[in-house]
């Protein structure tokens, strides 16, 4: 799927690109908190305070009880041992204490503690540690059930990573898991997680090297959608080839004046046989059966989601069209993915399409209708540009100021339409387009015509989406037409190992990986690109803009089938013996950076 087939066609500035390659090693991306934070995994160590479950807080001991059972000097003798690491044994008279006194004693130590063991020798109460097992304290603060960490993870998207994490320890110990918001799948990304009634114990031995968890700390509130401002990107483009002044040009017109701010290719799925919003319009059609074989395409899973007898299964039942067949090798309950277990439900149900379709969880049928309307949006976006330009007309939607002393604060609580009297006020940035269908503000122009016409063209009406819209609960939302990157800062590099690793990841700089090998004369010219983005913006339009490139081609996903021609051809070009030609060669604008900003 290429990004004119899903709308995104349009550019701020038509000059001349320049060609680059990118993959996903290349994209670091850390999100940015509600106090202005950078989110980096820096600490896997585990806290010596572990959260004590909720379903057990009853049994925790009270200050009193454990006041009434030892004194404060010998609980911080205890708590210090575990802290300090000495003595190595602590030795407690329980002479005077009657049998029960003891017996509570020793539950309240088992409670509280973990990692150490109690006898008692001649009316003396001995703790000590266990071998191979780091003691640690259990404390239940009532007002910190939450464990909040950071979530590295490379190529996957944030659902992928979590489930990995759900999936990673027994179903008594799973825990809900909460986040600001979803990070780009192809790149390397860190974002803040929260997780309820759950101990970094539980999970922290089982996970793989591509999604790693840190940074401990406990809270009293979950994250929610939304709880952050946006995120940091580091983007390194490789192999960078074309006219010094357009590279130079196109930057400064990315800091200046931003880039159309389409959704991008990758909301609309990895396939072009069976696209997200292809399912959405069908969904929105009645059209239940089609809505099942296109779910059911195996191009369109990513193989990562499900396991190989799981993929085999969707390919024989898009060869054979039968589901007992596709299912001949796969028990009954052992499947996790959706698909599968849809593929059970049709053995189960025959061919009644309508039960099948309420037995596709509603989250999952949402997304398929946000990719559709996200596709009216990139089109009536198109359309819009190509018809007024970069520049606000009448009837356009924009957020309002409301001046007070001297201020000119947007308000986010308030969409007003454009007149004569304010449009020399806004511009293009502040222009807006509500999200086709959601029950709020629309244009009073032309523009707002273009839904309707885009809509029939797929056989479909305004009532149609309004009914899909409230159906699957998508929540009202405007998007600004033209997006802008804050505090953006590029150098040029040189370089001749075409695998040099051009940006540090979290983990490089964890596992104190060595410094990038960049020489001044080098083989090859590398572009490393910094800046921030709002939530919902996609730095690969912001790519888009200044390279005139369709993102979709560049990036490269070993053992995804249908990508293995796109890898041989970066391969090959990498492996050129001529490297670069010296009279392509751009002459760096700045000095070389000997360095990356931050190693």
């Amino acid at each position: 799927m290429n990004a004119q087939e899903v709308g995104i066609i349009q550019y701020v500035s038509n000059g001349k690109g320049f060609s680059a390659v990118w993959k996903s090693s290349d994209f670091q991306v850390n999100e940015i908190s509600l106090d202005g934070k950078e989110i980096h995994l820096t600490d896997r160590t585990l806290p010596d305070i572990m959260v004590f479950p909720k379903k057990n807080i009853k049994e925790f001991p009270s200050p009193y009880e454990q006041n009434q059972l030892l004194t404060a000097d010998q609980w911080n003798e205890i708590d210090g041992m575990i802290k300090n690491e000495l003595p190595l044994t602590i030795k407690i008279d329980v002479c005077g204490k009657r049998k029960d006194e003891r017996q509570s004693l020793a539950r309240v130590l088992s409670v509280k503690y973990e990692g150490l063991s109690f006898k008692t020798v001649c009316n003396v109460l001995q703790i000590s540690k266990r071998e191979n097992v780091r003691p640690r304290i259990r404390e239940p603060p009532p007002s910190t059930l939450y464990t909040q960490f950071v979530l590295y993870k490379e190529n996957l998207s944030t659902a992928t990573a979590l489930a990995k994490l759900y999936r990673s320890r027994k179903p008594s110990l799973r825990p809900k898991f909460w986040t600001a918001g979803d990070l780009p799948k192809r790149a390397n990304t860190s974002q803040l997680v929260t997780a309820f009634d759950w101990s970094p114990l539980h999970v922290a031995g089982g996970l793989r090297s591509n999604v790693i968890i840190g940074n401990y700390k406990f809270t009293d509130k979950p994250l929610v959608p939304g709880h952050r401002i946006g995120s940091h990107y580091t983007i390194a483009l490789r192999q960078v080839m074309g006219d010094a002044s357009v590279i130079k040009a196109n930057l400064q017109s990315l800091k200046i004046n931003g880039f159309i701010n389409y959704y991008d290719v990758e909301c609309f799925g990895r396939s072009r046989e069976a696209p997200l919003h292809l399912i959405g319009k069908c969904l929105l059609k009645k059209n239940w059966q089609e809505v099942i074989n296109l779910m059911l395409e195996p191009s369109a899973i990513d193989p990562g989601d499900v396991t190989g007898e799981e993929y085999a299964a969707l390919v024989k039942y898009k060869v054979s069209r039968n589901a007992w067949l596709a299912l001949e090798n796969i028990p009954s309950g052992a499947s996790t993915s959706i698909e599968c277990k849809l593929l059970f439900d049709m053995k189960n149900r025959r061919k009644n399409v309508n039960r099948l379709i309420r037995s596709i969880p509603r989250s999952k049928l949402r997304i398929y209708v946000r990719a559709y309307l996200r596709f009216l949006w990139n089109m009536i976006a198109s359309e819009r540009i190509a018809k007024f330009g970069l520049e606000p007309i009448i009837g356009d939607l924009v957020y309002a100021y409301h001046p007070e002393n001297g201020s000119t604060e947007k308000s986010q609580r308030k969409i007003i339409l454009l007149d004569e009297g304010n449009i020399r006020n806004y511009t293009i940035s502040d222009v807006m387009l509500p999200l086709p269908g959601i029950d709020g503000t629309y244009p009073l122009n032309e523009v707002a015509n273009y839904n309707t016409n885009f809509l029939l063209k797929d056989g479909l009406l305004e009532s149609d989406l309004k009914r899909a819209v409230k159906d699957y609960s998508v929540d009202v939302e405007y998007r600004p037409v033209v997006a802008k990157p804050f505090d953006i800062v590029w150098y040029f590099i040189r370089y001749s190992n075409p695998s040099e690793t051009l940006v540090w990841s979290d983990m490089d700089r964890m596992r104190k990986k060595e410094k990038p090998n960049l020489i001044e004369n080098g083989a090859f010219l590398g572009l490393v690109i910094e800046f921030d983005l709002l939530s919902s913006v996609y730095a690969t339009m912001a790519l888009r803009e200044i390279t005139k490139m369709d993102t979709i081609f560049d990036f490269v996903t070993p053992n995804v089938p249908g990508n293995e021609t796109l890898k041989e051809d970066l391969i090959s070009r990498d492996r050129k013996s001529s490297a670069e030609p010296e009279a392509k060669r751009i002459k760096l604008m700045d000095t070389v950076e000997k360095s990356i900003p931050g190693v």
